[in-house]
Protein backbone atom coordinates (compact mmCIF):
# COMPACT_ATOMS: atom_id res chain seq x y z
CA UNK A 1 0.00 0.00 0.00
CA UNK A 2 1.33 3.21 -0.45
CA UNK A 3 0.86 6.48 1.58
CA UNK A 4 0.42 10.09 1.21
CA UNK A 5 0.08 13.35 2.80
CA UNK A 6 -2.05 16.20 2.35
CA UNK A 7 -3.79 19.45 4.76
CA UNK A 8 -6.96 18.45 2.88
CA UNK A 9 -9.09 15.41 1.48
CA UNK A 10 -11.70 16.04 -0.62
CA UNK A 11 -14.53 13.19 -1.76
CA UNK A 12 -16.33 13.99 -4.90
CA UNK A 13 -15.35 15.71 -7.83
CA UNK A 14 -18.57 17.72 -8.53
CA UNK A 15 -18.85 21.09 -8.92
CA UNK A 16 -18.91 21.47 -4.93
CA UNK A 17 -15.87 19.51 -4.59
CA UNK A 18 -13.68 20.76 -7.50
CA UNK A 19 -14.90 24.55 -5.99
CA UNK A 20 -13.55 23.35 -2.98
CA UNK A 21 -10.16 22.19 -4.41
CA UNK A 22 -9.29 24.94 -6.40
CA UNK A 23 -10.32 27.77 -3.83
CA UNK A 24 -8.05 25.71 -1.64
CA UNK A 25 -4.87 25.43 -3.98
CA UNK A 26 -5.69 29.54 -5.08
CA UNK A 27 -4.77 30.12 -1.01
CA UNK A 28 -1.89 27.52 -1.33
CA UNK A 29 -3.01 24.74 1.00
CA UNK A 30 -2.06 20.84 -0.34
CA UNK A 31 -4.87 19.58 -1.46
CA UNK A 32 -6.44 16.37 -3.13
CA UNK A 33 -9.53 15.39 -4.64
CA UNK A 34 -10.79 11.76 -5.40
CA UNK A 35 -13.99 10.95 -7.46
CA UNK A 36 -14.95 7.44 -8.16
CA UNK A 37 -16.01 8.69 -11.92
CA UNK A 38 -13.26 8.25 -14.51
CA UNK A 39 -14.14 11.33 -15.67
CA UNK A 40 -17.25 14.43 -14.94
CA UNK A 41 -20.29 13.30 -16.15
CA UNK A 42 -21.96 14.18 -19.57
CA UNK A 43 -25.52 13.99 -18.46
CA UNK A 44 -26.36 18.08 -18.20
CA UNK A 45 -27.80 18.20 -14.58
CA UNK A 46 -27.83 21.23 -13.14
CA UNK A 47 -28.53 24.11 -15.26
CA UNK A 48 -28.15 27.49 -14.80
CA UNK A 49 -25.47 28.99 -11.78
CA UNK A 50 -26.69 32.20 -10.25
CA UNK A 51 -24.77 35.24 -9.70
CA UNK A 52 -23.43 34.64 -5.85
CA UNK A 53 -21.94 31.59 -7.08
CA UNK A 54 -20.84 33.45 -10.05
CA UNK A 55 -19.23 35.76 -7.48
CA UNK A 56 -17.03 32.50 -5.72
CA UNK A 57 -15.89 31.53 -9.27
CA UNK A 58 -14.84 35.12 -9.74
CA UNK A 59 -12.88 35.11 -6.69
CA UNK A 60 -10.26 31.82 -7.84
CA UNK A 61 -10.19 33.58 -11.18
CA UNK A 62 -13.13 31.78 -13.35
CA UNK A 63 -15.41 34.35 -14.00
CA UNK A 64 -13.79 35.36 -17.71
CA UNK A 65 -14.09 31.61 -18.34
CA UNK A 66 -17.27 31.15 -17.24
CA UNK A 67 -18.71 34.34 -19.20
CA UNK A 68 -17.53 32.97 -22.33
CA UNK A 69 -18.20 29.59 -21.96
CA UNK A 70 -21.74 30.75 -20.87
CA UNK A 71 -22.37 33.19 -23.75
CA UNK A 72 -24.38 31.29 -26.12
CA UNK A 73 -27.04 31.18 -23.31
CA UNK A 74 -27.14 35.39 -23.47
CA UNK A 75 -30.50 35.74 -23.37
CA UNK A 76 -32.22 32.21 -22.56
CA UNK A 77 -33.87 34.38 -19.48
CA UNK A 78 -37.38 33.11 -20.29
CA UNK A 79 -39.45 31.57 -17.72
CA UNK A 80 -42.71 30.33 -19.10
CA UNK A 81 -45.68 27.77 -19.16
CA UNK A 82 -46.67 26.50 -22.27
CA UNK A 83 -49.03 23.24 -23.80
CA UNK A 84 -46.04 22.54 -25.63
CA UNK A 85 -43.33 24.87 -27.44
CA UNK A 86 -45.32 25.16 -30.58
CA UNK A 87 -48.60 25.66 -28.89
CA UNK A 88 -50.16 28.50 -26.89
CA UNK A 89 -48.43 30.09 -23.79
CA UNK A 90 -49.98 30.14 -20.86
CA UNK A 91 -47.68 32.41 -19.00
CA UNK A 92 -43.87 33.74 -18.77
CA UNK A 93 -41.72 35.49 -16.66
CA UNK A 94 -37.67 36.42 -16.92
CA UNK A 95 -35.06 35.89 -14.49
CA UNK A 96 -33.80 38.75 -12.64
CA UNK A 97 -30.88 40.63 -14.58
CA UNK A 98 -29.64 43.46 -15.85
CA UNK A 99 -30.94 46.49 -14.11
CA UNK A 100 -32.20 44.05 -11.32
CA UNK A 101 -28.76 43.44 -10.33
CA UNK A 102 -27.45 46.61 -10.72
CA UNK A 103 -25.62 47.89 -7.56
CA UNK A 104 -25.88 44.31 -6.10
CA UNK A 105 -23.06 42.47 -7.54
CA UNK A 106 -20.45 42.82 -10.76
CA UNK A 107 -21.59 39.45 -12.04
CA UNK A 108 -24.67 38.11 -13.82
CA UNK A 109 -26.19 35.00 -14.03
CA UNK A 110 -24.07 31.48 -16.03
CA UNK A 111 -26.66 29.46 -17.63
CA UNK A 112 -24.61 27.18 -18.57
CA UNK A 113 -24.98 23.85 -17.61
CA UNK A 114 -23.10 22.09 -14.93
CA UNK A 115 -21.49 19.27 -17.58
CA UNK A 116 -19.81 22.34 -19.65
CA UNK A 117 -18.88 24.41 -15.85
CA UNK A 118 -17.00 21.20 -14.24
CA UNK A 119 -14.88 20.80 -16.67
CA UNK A 120 -13.47 24.20 -16.30
CA UNK A 121 -13.05 24.50 -12.46
CA UNK A 122 -11.38 21.59 -12.92
CA UNK A 123 -8.93 22.71 -14.51
CA UNK A 124 -8.80 25.86 -12.97
CA UNK A 125 -8.27 23.67 -9.72
CA UNK A 126 -5.22 21.57 -11.12
CA UNK A 127 -3.32 24.92 -12.68
CA UNK A 128 -3.41 26.21 -8.89
CA UNK A 129 -1.64 22.94 -7.54
CA UNK A 130 -4.68 20.93 -6.37
CA UNK A 131 -4.03 16.77 -6.66
CA UNK A 132 -7.41 15.58 -8.86
CA UNK A 133 -7.86 12.28 -9.03
CA UNK A 134 -10.74 10.96 -11.10
CA UNK A 135 -11.20 7.38 -11.46
CA UNK A 136 -10.27 7.23 -7.82
CA UNK A 137 -12.96 6.36 -4.74
CA UNK A 138 -12.79 6.91 -1.14
CA UNK A 139 -13.08 3.30 0.40
CA UNK A 140 -12.55 3.83 4.64
CA UNK A 141 -11.62 6.28 6.72
CA UNK A 142 -11.28 7.23 10.07
CA UNK A 143 -10.27 9.99 12.44
CA UNK A 144 -8.37 11.14 15.61
CA UNK A 145 -7.35 14.21 17.40
CA UNK A 146 -4.92 15.36 14.81
CA UNK A 147 -6.12 14.53 11.36
CA UNK A 148 -7.89 11.22 9.18
CA UNK A 149 -6.59 8.48 7.68
CA UNK A 150 -7.74 7.79 4.35
CA UNK A 151 -7.65 4.86 2.08
CA UNK A 152 -8.62 5.81 -1.44
CA UNK A 153 -8.63 2.84 -4.49
CA UNK A 154 -7.79 3.31 -8.10
CA UNK A 155 -11.35 1.76 -9.75
CA UNK A 156 -8.93 0.99 -12.72
CA UNK A 157 -5.88 -0.73 -11.43
CA UNK A 158 -7.52 -1.55 -7.93
CA UNK A 159 -4.25 0.21 -6.21
CA UNK A 160 -5.11 0.74 -2.83
CA UNK A 161 -3.07 4.58 -1.50
CA UNK A 162 -3.55 5.51 2.25
CA UNK A 163 -3.98 8.88 2.75
CA UNK A 164 -3.31 10.99 5.85
CA UNK A 165 -5.01 14.76 5.69
CA UNK A 166 -5.34 16.93 8.45
CA UNK A 167 -8.78 17.45 6.94
CA UNK A 168 -11.66 15.96 4.96
CA UNK A 169 -14.36 17.41 2.55
CA UNK A 170 -17.52 15.04 1.70
CA UNK A 171 -18.75 16.27 -1.38
CA UNK A 172 -19.91 13.31 -2.47
CA UNK A 173 -23.33 13.76 -3.31
CA UNK A 174 -26.78 13.02 -1.79
CA UNK A 175 -26.30 9.43 -0.85
CA UNK A 176 -23.17 10.50 0.50
CA UNK A 177 -20.67 7.68 1.55
CA UNK A 178 -19.29 9.37 4.37
CA UNK A 179 -22.39 10.92 6.08
CA UNK A 180 -24.14 7.53 6.21
CA UNK A 181 -20.62 6.29 7.73
CA UNK A 182 -20.53 9.02 10.49
CA UNK A 183 -24.23 8.47 11.35
CA UNK A 184 -25.49 11.90 10.52
CA UNK A 185 -29.21 11.87 9.77
CA UNK A 186 -31.07 13.98 7.66
CA UNK A 187 -34.19 15.88 7.92
CA UNK A 188 -36.99 16.29 5.57
CA UNK A 189 -38.23 14.10 3.38
CA UNK A 190 -36.46 11.87 0.63
CA UNK A 191 -38.56 11.54 -2.90
CA UNK A 192 -40.74 14.12 -3.28
CA UNK A 193 -41.33 13.40 -6.41
CA UNK A 194 -39.74 10.54 -8.90
CA UNK A 195 -38.14 12.21 -11.80
CA UNK A 196 -36.55 11.31 -15.45
CA UNK A 197 -34.69 13.51 -17.09
CA UNK A 198 -34.70 12.30 -21.26
CA UNK A 199 -31.80 14.15 -23.26
CA UNK A 200 -32.45 14.25 -26.74
CA UNK A 201 -31.03 15.36 -30.13
CA UNK A 202 -33.55 17.48 -32.13
CA UNK A 203 -33.97 20.98 -34.23
CA UNK A 204 -35.85 23.16 -32.22
CA UNK A 205 -34.89 26.47 -33.61
CA UNK A 206 -38.27 26.28 -35.28
CA UNK A 207 -40.25 25.35 -32.60
CA UNK A 208 -39.25 27.99 -30.59
CA UNK A 209 -40.11 30.40 -32.45
CA UNK A 210 -36.91 32.84 -31.62
CA UNK A 211 -37.63 32.51 -27.98
CA UNK A 212 -34.58 31.47 -25.48
CA UNK A 213 -35.99 29.45 -22.65
CA UNK A 214 -34.15 29.12 -19.37
CA UNK A 215 -36.84 26.61 -18.45
CA UNK A 216 -40.21 26.17 -19.71
CA UNK A 217 -43.17 24.28 -18.08
CA UNK A 218 -45.19 21.46 -20.60
CA UNK A 219 -48.14 20.82 -19.49
CA UNK A 220 -51.11 19.28 -21.85
CA UNK A 221 -53.15 16.01 -22.39
CA UNK A 222 -49.82 13.97 -23.45
CA UNK A 223 -47.23 15.24 -21.40
CA UNK A 224 -46.62 17.21 -18.26
CA UNK A 225 -43.14 18.39 -17.36
CA UNK A 226 -39.91 20.88 -17.62
CA UNK A 227 -38.26 21.21 -20.99
CA UNK A 228 -34.68 22.86 -21.20
CA UNK A 229 -32.54 23.37 -24.21
CA UNK A 230 -29.08 24.30 -24.87
CA UNK A 231 -27.30 27.23 -26.87
CA UNK A 232 -26.85 25.13 -30.13
CA UNK A 233 -30.47 24.67 -30.37
CA UNK A 234 -30.11 20.99 -31.28
CA UNK A 235 -30.19 19.44 -27.75
CA UNK A 236 -32.55 19.60 -24.97
CA UNK A 237 -33.75 17.69 -21.56
CA UNK A 238 -37.50 16.88 -20.89
CA UNK A 239 -37.76 15.92 -17.23
CA UNK A 240 -40.89 13.80 -16.60
CA UNK A 241 -42.44 12.61 -13.18
CA UNK A 242 -43.00 8.59 -12.88
CA UNK A 243 -44.61 6.46 -10.10
CA UNK A 244 -41.77 3.67 -9.19
CA UNK A 245 -44.60 1.29 -7.72
CA UNK A 246 -46.14 1.60 -11.30
CA UNK A 247 -46.13 -1.26 -13.39
CA UNK A 248 -42.56 -1.40 -14.99
CA UNK A 249 -41.42 1.71 -13.35
CA UNK A 250 -39.12 3.59 -14.46
CA UNK A 251 -38.63 0.58 -17.43
CA UNK A 252 -41.65 1.76 -19.02
CA UNK A 253 -39.49 4.68 -20.26
CA UNK A 254 -38.81 3.27 -23.13
CA UNK A 255 -36.75 5.11 -26.00
CA UNK A 256 -40.06 4.92 -28.18
CA UNK A 257 -41.88 6.51 -25.52
CA UNK A 258 -39.50 9.10 -24.62
CA UNK A 259 -39.87 9.86 -27.60
CA UNK A 260 -43.24 10.11 -27.73
CA UNK A 261 -43.33 12.46 -24.60
CA UNK A 262 -40.67 14.93 -25.96
CA UNK A 263 -42.39 15.32 -29.17
CA UNK A 264 -46.09 15.88 -27.36
CA UNK A 265 -43.91 18.47 -25.34
CA UNK A 266 -42.83 20.13 -28.88
CA UNK A 267 -45.76 19.57 -30.06
CA UNK A 268 -44.34 18.25 -33.13
CA UNK A 269 -45.55 14.42 -33.56
CA UNK A 270 -43.42 14.02 -36.97
CA UNK A 271 -40.08 16.01 -35.23
CA UNK A 272 -37.08 14.38 -35.97
CA UNK A 273 -35.18 13.38 -33.15
CA UNK A 274 -32.68 11.08 -31.07
CA UNK A 275 -32.90 10.13 -27.30
CA UNK A 276 -29.63 10.64 -26.08
CA UNK A 277 -29.94 9.31 -22.35
CA UNK A 278 -32.23 9.00 -19.40
CA UNK A 279 -31.11 9.33 -15.90
CA UNK A 280 -33.81 8.38 -12.88
CA UNK A 281 -33.47 10.42 -10.19
CA UNK A 282 -35.48 11.93 -6.95
CA UNK A 283 -36.45 14.96 -6.55
CA UNK A 284 -35.90 15.77 -2.47
CA UNK A 285 -35.48 18.24 0.42
CA UNK A 286 -33.62 16.79 3.12
CA UNK A 287 -30.80 18.89 5.29
CA UNK A 288 -28.55 17.22 7.41
CA UNK A 289 -28.62 17.51 10.72
CA UNK A 290 -25.30 18.24 11.42
CA UNK A 291 -22.62 19.61 8.38
CA UNK A 292 -19.65 18.93 11.17
CA UNK A 293 -17.95 15.61 12.44
CA UNK A 294 -14.55 16.14 13.95
CA UNK A 295 -12.37 16.89 11.16
CA UNK A 296 -14.68 15.84 8.85
CA UNK A 297 -17.26 18.54 6.90
CA UNK A 298 -20.16 18.01 4.61
CA UNK A 299 -20.84 19.87 1.70
CA UNK A 300 -22.96 20.22 -1.30
CA UNK A 301 -25.43 17.55 -1.83
CA UNK A 302 -23.42 15.93 1.00
CA UNK A 303 -25.23 18.46 3.32
CA UNK A 304 -28.50 19.55 1.81
CA UNK A 305 -30.42 18.33 -1.05
CA UNK A 306 -33.13 20.57 -2.75
CA UNK A 307 -35.58 20.48 -5.39
CA UNK A 308 -33.83 22.34 -8.46
CA UNK A 309 -35.86 25.52 -8.45
CA UNK A 310 -33.94 28.61 -9.71
CA UNK A 311 -30.27 27.09 -9.96
CA UNK A 312 -30.18 27.35 -6.26
CA UNK A 313 -28.81 23.28 -5.75
CA UNK A 314 -25.80 23.63 -6.88
CA UNK A 315 -25.21 27.47 -6.06
CA UNK A 316 -25.46 26.50 -2.92
CA UNK A 317 -22.87 24.02 -2.88
CA UNK A 318 -20.59 26.68 -4.69
CA UNK A 319 -20.95 28.93 -1.57
CA UNK A 320 -20.74 26.32 1.26
CA UNK A 321 -17.20 25.75 -1.05
CA UNK A 322 -16.06 28.85 -0.23
CA UNK A 323 -17.33 29.63 3.33
CA UNK A 324 -15.35 26.12 4.57
CA UNK A 325 -12.62 26.54 2.11
CA UNK A 326 -11.35 30.12 3.51
CA UNK A 327 -11.97 28.71 6.74
CA UNK A 328 -9.89 25.75 6.45
CA UNK A 329 -7.07 27.88 4.82
CA UNK A 330 -6.66 30.24 7.44
CA UNK A 331 -6.45 27.44 10.18
CA UNK A 332 -4.08 25.23 7.85
CA UNK A 333 -1.91 28.51 7.40
CA UNK A 334 -2.04 28.93 11.12
CA UNK A 335 -3.28 32.28 10.26
CA UNK A 336 -6.56 31.36 12.77
CA UNK A 337 -7.38 28.98 15.56
CA UNK A 338 -9.56 26.09 14.92
CA UNK A 339 -12.62 27.42 16.87
CA UNK A 340 -12.88 29.31 13.30
CA UNK A 341 -14.26 26.21 12.26
CA UNK A 342 -17.03 25.81 14.07
CA UNK A 343 -18.64 28.58 12.09
CA UNK A 344 -19.03 26.71 8.99
CA UNK A 345 -21.87 24.73 10.15
CA UNK A 346 -23.51 27.28 11.97
CA UNK A 347 -23.53 29.39 9.21
CA UNK A 348 -23.98 27.05 6.20
CA UNK A 349 -26.41 24.47 8.26
CA UNK A 350 -28.89 27.60 8.64
CA UNK A 351 -29.15 29.07 5.06
CA UNK A 352 -28.87 25.39 3.76
CA UNK A 353 -32.18 24.31 5.93
CA UNK A 354 -33.77 27.99 4.22
CA UNK A 355 -32.66 27.48 1.41
CA UNK A 356 -34.57 23.90 1.09
CA UNK A 357 -37.49 25.15 2.21
CA UNK A 358 -38.14 27.72 -0.03
CA UNK A 359 -37.10 25.51 -2.69
CA UNK A 360 -39.26 22.66 -1.64
CA UNK A 361 -41.99 25.68 -0.89
CA UNK A 362 -41.81 26.66 -4.79
CA UNK A 363 -42.48 23.13 -5.92
CA UNK A 364 -45.16 21.98 -3.76
CA UNK A 365 -47.26 25.60 -4.32
CA UNK A 366 -46.33 25.65 -8.20
CA UNK A 367 -44.41 28.84 -8.04
CA UNK A 368 -40.73 27.14 -8.64
CA UNK A 369 -40.76 26.99 -12.28
CA UNK A 370 -42.24 29.10 -14.76
CA UNK A 371 -44.11 31.94 -12.44
CA UNK A 372 -42.80 34.89 -10.21
CA UNK A 373 -42.36 33.67 -6.29
CA UNK A 374 -45.25 34.39 -4.82
CA UNK A 375 -47.20 32.61 -2.01
CA UNK A 376 -47.16 32.89 2.18
CA UNK A 377 -43.82 32.24 3.14
CA UNK A 378 -41.77 32.70 0.13
CA UNK A 379 -38.92 35.14 -0.42
CA UNK A 380 -38.19 36.50 -3.76
CA UNK A 381 -35.22 35.19 -5.48
CA UNK A 382 -32.53 38.50 -5.14
CA UNK A 383 -33.31 37.96 -1.09
CA UNK A 384 -32.51 34.42 -1.29
CA UNK A 385 -29.75 34.66 -3.79
CA UNK A 386 -27.93 38.21 -1.81
CA UNK A 387 -29.94 38.64 1.63
CA UNK A 388 -29.24 35.64 3.95
CA UNK A 389 -27.84 36.48 6.99
CA UNK A 390 -25.24 34.68 9.18
CA UNK A 391 -25.28 34.05 12.69
CA UNK A 392 -21.90 32.49 14.00
CA UNK A 393 -19.23 33.29 16.83
CA UNK A 394 -17.10 34.30 13.24
CA UNK A 395 -19.78 37.64 13.29
CA UNK A 396 -20.46 40.18 16.25
CA UNK A 397 -23.37 41.92 15.70
CA UNK A 398 -25.83 44.10 17.86
CA UNK A 399 -28.53 41.74 17.96
CA UNK A 400 -31.25 43.60 16.19
CA UNK A 401 -33.67 41.86 14.20
CA UNK A 402 -32.68 38.62 15.63
CA UNK A 403 -35.94 36.83 13.86
CA UNK A 404 -35.02 38.39 9.94
CA UNK A 405 -32.89 35.25 8.12
CA UNK A 406 -32.35 37.33 5.28
CA UNK A 407 -32.79 41.21 4.02
CA UNK A 408 -34.54 42.20 0.74
CA UNK A 409 -32.59 44.11 -2.06
CA UNK A 410 -33.02 47.49 -0.83
CA UNK A 411 -32.21 46.67 3.05
CA UNK A 412 -28.78 45.34 1.93
CA UNK A 413 -26.72 48.18 3.63
CA UNK A 414 -23.64 46.17 5.06
CA UNK A 415 -25.44 44.84 8.43
CA UNK A 416 -23.06 42.38 10.07
CA UNK A 417 -23.61 38.91 9.19
CA UNK A 418 -24.71 39.88 5.47
CA UNK A 419 -22.80 39.80 2.15
CA UNK A 420 -21.62 43.57 1.38
CA UNK A 421 -23.24 44.78 -1.20
CA UNK A 422 -20.71 45.80 -4.44
CA UNK A 423 -19.59 48.77 -5.01
CA UNK A 424 -17.01 49.96 -7.49
CA UNK A 425 -13.77 51.18 -6.45
CA UNK A 426 -11.08 52.94 -8.06
CA UNK A 427 -7.56 50.82 -6.78
CA UNK A 428 -3.78 51.73 -9.11
CA UNK A 429 -6.09 52.65 -12.03
CA UNK A 430 -8.11 49.95 -12.23
CA UNK A 431 -11.79 49.48 -11.42
CA UNK A 432 -12.55 46.97 -9.12
CA UNK A 433 -15.24 45.44 -6.97
CA UNK A 434 -15.02 45.69 -3.08
CA UNK A 435 -15.84 41.92 -3.61
CA UNK A 436 -12.71 41.90 -4.84
CA UNK A 437 -10.72 43.05 -2.00
CA UNK A 438 -10.91 40.84 0.66
CA UNK A 439 -8.35 38.30 -0.88
CA UNK A 440 -6.30 37.14 1.41
CA UNK A 441 -7.65 37.50 4.55
CA UNK A 442 -10.03 40.09 6.57
CA UNK A 443 -10.03 43.57 5.54
CA UNK A 444 -11.19 46.69 7.28
CA UNK A 445 -12.73 49.58 5.46
CA UNK A 446 -13.54 53.08 6.76
CA UNK A 447 -14.41 56.23 4.86
CA UNK A 448 -13.32 59.49 3.85
CA UNK A 449 -12.55 60.82 8.23
CA UNK A 450 -11.81 57.34 8.68
CA UNK A 451 -7.90 57.98 9.28
CA UNK A 452 -8.31 57.10 13.43
CA UNK A 453 -8.89 53.59 12.33
CA UNK A 454 -5.19 53.38 10.95
CA UNK A 455 -3.21 52.58 14.50
CA UNK A 456 -6.21 50.21 15.49
CA UNK A 457 -6.30 48.17 12.09
CA UNK A 458 -2.18 47.82 12.47
CA UNK A 459 -2.13 46.35 15.84
CA UNK A 460 -5.24 44.14 14.71
CA UNK A 461 -2.85 42.98 11.79
CA UNK A 462 -5.41 44.25 9.22
CA UNK A 463 -5.03 46.38 5.72
CA UNK A 464 -7.25 49.19 6.21
CA UNK A 465 -8.57 50.75 2.80
CA UNK A 466 -10.16 54.11 2.67
CA UNK A 467 -13.21 54.45 0.44
CA UNK A 468 -12.79 58.53 -0.18
CA UNK A 469 -13.41 60.67 -3.20
CA UNK A 470 -10.85 58.94 -5.15
CA UNK A 471 -11.24 55.32 -4.49
CA UNK A 472 -15.29 55.56 -4.01
CA UNK A 473 -15.82 58.03 -6.79
CA UNK A 474 -19.83 57.00 -6.84
CA UNK A 475 -20.02 57.63 -3.24
CA UNK A 476 -21.13 54.14 -2.20
CA UNK A 477 -19.74 53.97 1.78
CA UNK A 478 -22.31 57.01 2.66
CA UNK A 479 -24.71 55.86 -0.43
CA UNK A 480 -24.85 52.10 -0.56
CA UNK A 481 -23.42 51.33 3.14
CA UNK A 482 -25.38 54.45 4.75
CA UNK A 483 -21.99 54.46 6.62
CA UNK A 484 -21.08 57.70 8.23
CA UNK A 485 -17.91 59.17 7.34
CA UNK A 486 -15.74 57.90 10.06
CA UNK A 487 -17.37 54.20 10.44
CA UNK A 488 -15.76 51.18 9.67
CA UNK A 489 -16.86 47.71 8.46
CA UNK A 490 -14.61 44.54 8.88
CA UNK A 491 -14.96 42.71 5.55
CA UNK A 492 -14.17 38.35 5.49
CA UNK A 493 -12.70 37.02 2.63
CA UNK A 494 -15.99 35.48 1.66
CA UNK A 495 -17.31 39.01 1.34
CA UNK A 496 -19.55 39.25 4.21
CA UNK A 497 -19.68 41.74 6.84
CA UNK A 498 -18.15 40.51 10.22
CA UNK A 499 -18.54 43.46 12.11
CA UNK A 500 -19.41 47.11 11.94
CA UNK A 501 -18.63 50.29 14.17
CA UNK A 502 -19.24 53.42 14.19
CA UNK A 503 -16.29 55.24 15.59
CA UNK A 504 -12.53 54.32 16.11
CA UNK A 505 -12.12 51.81 19.15
CA UNK A 506 -9.02 49.38 19.37
CA UNK A 507 -10.50 46.76 21.57
CA UNK A 508 -13.39 46.57 19.81
CA UNK A 509 -11.93 46.01 16.57
CA UNK A 510 -9.32 43.63 18.20
CA UNK A 511 -12.49 41.30 19.38
CA UNK A 512 -13.78 41.34 16.08
CA UNK A 513 -10.72 40.36 14.40
CA UNK A 514 -10.11 37.49 16.91
CA UNK A 515 -13.59 36.34 15.91
CA UNK A 516 -12.81 36.33 12.55
CA UNK A 517 -9.65 34.48 13.08
CA UNK A 518 -10.98 31.94 15.81
CA UNK A 519 -8.48 33.06 18.53
CA UNK A 520 -9.74 32.06 22.32
CA UNK A 521 -11.47 34.67 23.96
CA UNK A 522 -13.60 35.98 21.02
CA UNK A 523 -17.42 36.12 21.46
CA UNK A 524 -20.02 37.53 19.65
CA UNK A 525 -20.48 40.98 21.06
CA UNK A 526 -22.00 44.02 20.55
CA UNK A 527 -21.39 46.76 17.68
CA UNK A 528 -22.39 50.46 16.86
CA UNK A 529 -25.49 51.19 15.38
CA UNK A 530 -25.58 51.07 11.81
CA UNK A 531 -27.80 54.04 9.29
Amino acid sequence: MQHSQTAVLVAGGGVTGLTTAAYLAARGVPTVLVERRPSPSPHPRARGFNPRAVEVLRAVGLEAAVTEASRGFDGHTLRARVRSLTGAEVLRHDLPGGADLVGLTPCRWALLSQDRLEPLIRARAEELGADVRFGTELTAFRQDDDGVTAQVTDRATGRVTEVRAAYLVAADGPRSIVRERLGIPVRGRWGLHHQLSIVFDADLETPLRGRRFAICQVRNDAVEGLLVHDDTLRQGTLYVRFDPTADGGVTAFTRERCAELVRAAIGDPELPLTIRDTQPWELSAVTAARFREGRVFLAGDAAHVMPPVSGFGASTGIQDAQNLAWKLAAVVSGEAGEALLDSYEQERLAVAALTVDQCRRRVTGGTGFAAPQRGEGILDDLTLTFGLRYRSSAVLDDGADPDVPAYGPAELTGRPGTRLPHVWLRHLGRRISTLDLPVDGPVLLTGPDGAGWRTAADEAGLPLVVLDAHTDPDGGWERRYRAAPGEAILLRPDGYVAWRSPAPDAVALATAADAVRGRTGAVPGRAGQWR
